[in-house]
């Protein structure tokens, strides 16, 4: 049994435990008043006592902080679609993906790709797959394949050909000199990038679609992406913010990743701060909070809500 298999086993029965003795208060709550503050005053009791125990440590403590933190802010009946509180005060300013592209070979063909108000052409893709052949070791046109790629249209078509290449990327950008602020930033974006592609490969639709066929060496490779990303670039960066979610969610930390996700609500779009809150909130059984998100969620963008509606129609059909 390895270490992680050993440490999700110890969490799974420390949830399970909690689990339990929450049901059991919850049944116990007979009041005629607001079912939804008895809850939650229900859920922060229950928290207070784990929190007594000086046994509860690292990441099961900040795990159960994150959670008494969220609770305490929220307000049953008057979630919006503002985060439960403000930005942190050091929460560093957003920093742009450089472009990078020395010897100026890309420069036309992005405009005419990625540029404002664009209309790619056959002839353009075709264009980009030339010079790939040509110049294959070229930083500028290797970051332009990745960004072109890498559009929100094509990640869960091809998640691995991003990754590839993201990898690709990240090793010319290494070799330049010399290493400045703007080369280190594109490398930070580049690692962000491949673990992201990496992380759409666990996606329902895309694992039916492409499998994942070494389920521990695919851990083992989305963990590592994370961590050198992590290494790089530090781990509060909202330009990764939701990548750092992501993870959180994977290890079941629910409350840490809702935690980190309203810290850094007003520098993301908030579609998917409202988005990410609404799932995280139904996955971990807060049945209160997660009604009024999806509520706040579907008046706000009402299109999304249908489109995944239609999606899960179509998926029971087959």
């Amino acid at each position: 049994m390895t270490r992680k298999t050993i440490w999700f086993v110890c969490f799974f029965c420390f949830v399970l435990a909690a689990a339990s003795t929450t049901a059991t208060a919850q049944l116990s709550v007979l009041s005629a008043g607001n079912p939804a503050k008895e809850w939650r005053n229900t859920q922060l009791e229950l928290i207070k006592q784990q929190l007594n125990d000086s046994s509860v440590k690292g990441a099961f403590r900040d795990e159960l902080e994150s959670q008494q933190k969220w609770l305490s802010a929220w307000n049953p009946g008057s979630l919006g679609d503002e985060p439960l509180w403000a930005a942190p005060k050091n929460l560093k300013a957003l920093q742009k993906e450089p472009v990078v592209d020395p010897a100026k070979l890309a420069a036309k063909l992005r405009e005419r790709l990625l540029g404002k108000g664009a209309k790619p052409t056959a002839k353009d893709t075709a264009e980009l797959q030339a010079l790939l052949a040509k110049h294959s070791g070229d930083v500028g046109i290797r970051q332009l394949h990745l960004h072109w790629l890498d559009q929100p249209q094509y990640r869960k078509t091809y998640p691995r050909e991003i990754a590839d290449a993201a990898l690709r990327l990240f090793g010319l950008l290494e070799q330049l000199k010399p290493q400045s602020e703007d080369i280190e930033q594109a490398k930070a974006y580049c690692l962000y990038r491949r673990a992201r592609a990496l992380a759409y490969r666990e996606l329902p639709e895309v694992a039916k679609a492409i499998p994942i066929e070494d389920p521990k060496q695919f851990d083992a490779e989305l963990i590592g992406a994370f961590a050198q990303l992590t290494s790089l670039a530090g781990s509060d960066r909202s330009e990764f913010i939701l990548l750092d979610v992501r993870i959180l969610r994977r290890d079941h930390f629910y409350g840490r990743a809702l935690a980190r996700l309203t810290d850094h609500a007003s520098q993301i779009d908030k579609k998917w701060f409202l988005k990410k809150q609404r799932d995280m909130l139904k996955e971990m059984g807060w049945d209160y909070p997660a009604q009024e998100a999806a509520e706040v969620y579907a008046k706000a963008y009402p299109d999304a809500v249908a489109t995944e509606e239609l999606e899960k129609a179509s998926e029971n059909e087959l």
